[in-house]
């Protein structure tokens, strides 16, 4: 059977499905681990099995016409769909249920599939609106990593980063308004803008505004906090659709504050000695990993604030409040426990009471189970390598003729730069290790893996 796990951001992604993929690995199965759109490329050679993401969809539900999950239909393939952005929610509860209904329409879905949601209130949303599909709540996986069981996943890295930074504070970017496209792509019908409806145009312009504030406040506060702690380095990790280059440049020369998104955020969290965020979902990571959290925010706007992740940790409005806080972590007197959060955080995340892991293993084997006399067939080794001749002409080509395209391939390239050989295989031996399995992995290209049991 196969089982494909695509990927859009590898640092936030291929930890988890590198350990879903090992546990997974029984009965013959072919697990193909890959960048999203390379993976559709591979469809004309796929047949039967399942797909595991949210990447079928490539635009807000409103303008998708569900022409990649048809394309998986007619290859007999079921799809377990899970957002990966599936609590992240600005405003409160109808703000919720309507930006869920942005993100995705039921209808595209029929009886075989599953929807699995992070938390029970998206799963009641969802069950309101759709006619007798399967819809379970399981978290997200991912989130799991963080909790003791998994947590020495990271260790090497967790291990040299705390070798060379020492004792750092883990400051994270979560800015629209210093999108990787930049204005051009926010103030556009591709990045949800509709300049003829007044409300969505001015609710986009406000937003803009709004977030342009706290942007500049959290840079400021970084610069205030290395002049305060000289002794403390600050790592500020912008999000992978940030422009990273403004933050290189406002910090430049600062000796104690340094700007890195090497490789996943969950080493930089378990060696860091707390977290300051602005509603980023490293707020959540860092709480379940037991880290201290600093919600920092100049203002506050019910309307635009990200809900959840500012439920973790302490609220801080000013300079003083931060470096107030900053003082009792160093002496010990903040702690952060996972198992304090309260009813409403757990009926949007199940991590917060359950084993995820555990939740989606099970419903992802039992939905193998009942498709296992599926007939699937899978790609030979030089139809992957033709597949992938043609995506390098093809980038090469975009590069040279399209200047549009090469800024938005360069960034896709920061979420998508490409798996390195060494770093995955050394990964699947601890997973290996973890798991008490044992795997066979095929490393096709920096574009597509494949697993197998031993």
């Amino acid at each position: 059977m196969n089982i494909l796990l695509p990927i859009e951001t590898i640092n936030r992604e291929l930890d988890f499905k590198i350990i879903l993929a090992t546990l997974l690995a029984k009965n013959n199965h072919k697990i193909y681990i890959g960048q999203h759109d390379f993976l559709m490329s591979l469809l004309p050679t796929l047949q039967g099995g399942v797909y595991i993401g949210k990447n079928i969809f490539s635009k807000r539900a409103e303008l998708e016409k569900g022409e990649k999950y048809k394309l998986l239909k007619k290859n007999n393939f079921d799809i377990i769909y899970i957002h990966e952005e599936g609590a992240v929610f600005p405003g409160r509860e109808q703000d919720w249920i309507r930006i869920m209904k942005q993100q995705y329409s039921l209808d595209h879905f029929d009886q075989n599939d599953l929807i699995l949601q992070w938390g029970d209130f998206q799963k009641r949303v969802d069950q309101e609106r759709s006619n007798n599909l399967s819809i379970l709540t399981t978290g997200h996986p991912r989130f799991d990593l963080y909790k003791p069981k998994w947590s020495g996943f990271f260790k090497p890295e967790t291990d040299k980063i705390k070798s060379e930074y020492k004792d750092f504070i883990l400051i994270n970017g979560n800015y629209l308004s210093n999108h990787g496209l930049g204005e051009s792509y926010l103030f556009s019908d591709k990045g949800g803008y509709k300049v003829d409806d007044l409300k969505s145009r001015m609710g986009r312009v406000n937003y803009y505004a709004y977030n342009s504030k706290q942007f500049v406040s959290m840079v400021e506060l970084t610069h205030e906090l290395a002049i305060k702690f000289p002794e403390l380095n600050f790592v500020y990790r912008p999000h992978p659709s940030e422009n990273h280059d403004y933050y290189k440049i406002v910090f430049n020369g600062v000796s104690n504050i340094f700007v890195k998104h090497d490789g996943p955020v969950a080493p930089w969290i378990l060696a860091s000695k707390a977290v300051i965020h602005d509603g980023c979902t490293t707020a959540l990571e860092a709480t379940l990993a037991s880290k201290p959290v600093i919600n920092f925010k100049v203002e506050l706007n019910e309307e635009f604030d990200i809900w959840l992740p500012n439920q973790m940790g302490i609220r801080a409005v000013n300079l003083e409040q931060v470096v107030a806080y900053i003082n009792d972590i160093k002496e010990n007197k903040i702690q952060n426990e996972p198992n304090l959060a309260s009813e409403e955080v757990k009926d949007l995340m199940y991590n917060f009471k359950a084993d995820s892991f555990e939740s989606f293993v099970n419903v992802v084997e039992e939905k193998l189970e009942q498709i296992k006399t599926v007939k699937s067939t899978s790609p030979s080794s030089i139809q992957i390598v033709l597949k992938n001749l043609k995506k390098n002409i093809k980038v090469v080509l975009y590069s040279v003729l399209s200047p549009s395209k090469r800024k938005e391939a360069n960034y896709h390239k920061i979420k998508f730069y490409g798996f390195n050989k060494e770093l995955v295989l050394t990964k699947f031996e601890r997973a290996e290790k973890l798991t008490e399995k044992k795997v066979n992995v095929i490393f096709h290209n920096t574009h597509l893996i494949q697993i197998e049991n031993e």
